[in-house]
């Protein structure tokens, strides 16, 4: 009972940790600028500054919070992905999303390292948006492919009964 509760709680966090960086990306790359569009520029690179300051208090404790809840969710989850009905199929899907993470990550730590933003950093996080969406996509689609393997061992195991 106490381990289900874990697992909810470590699949909780992860997705919640996901739902806040994608959209702190999607706001400081599509709302922000919109927001600041006809503002003096000072006041508006002011208030950009302000607004990436808050976006790296999210995304640093956010990567941290993925791995502690990504570490524990693999753990748990590993044994299933060993016995599902393609293996192959759902190691290159983690693998795939774990290398996308990374690479979002990597994007996300460079794009807001200094005080100031890099040149070319609204390319890197449009770039990082994508690379975001298709860390999502990776995953649930691990997901229905663990739901399908699981319910297909599940009417597999009750036919031969």
């Amino acid at each position: 009972m106490a381990n289900d509760v874990l697992v909810v709680f470590f699949r909780w966090l992860h997705v919640i940790t996901a739902c806040a960086v994608i959209g702190c990306a999607f706001f400081m790359r599509v709302i922000v600028p919109i927001g600041l569009r006809g503002l003096e520029p000072s006041v508006a690179e002011a208030a950009f500054l302000r607004a990436r300051r808050g976006f790296k208090f999210v995304v640093h404790p956010g990567i941290l919070l993925f791995l502690i809840s990504g570490i524990y969710n693999a753990i748990a989850a590993w044994p299933d992905y060993s016995h599902w009905a393609h293996p192959g199929l759902t190691h290159g899907l983690f693998g795939l999303h774990i290398l996308l993470a990374l690479i979002a990550w990597t994007i996300l730590l460079y794009a807001l390292a200094g005080r100031e933003p890099k040149r070319g950093s609204q390319a890197l996080t449009k770039l990082n948006l994508v690379v975001l969406a298709l860390t999502v996509a990776a995953a649930s689609t691990l997901k229905i492919v663990h739901g399908y393997a699981h319910d297909h061992r599940v009417v597999q195991t009750s036919s031969h009964r």
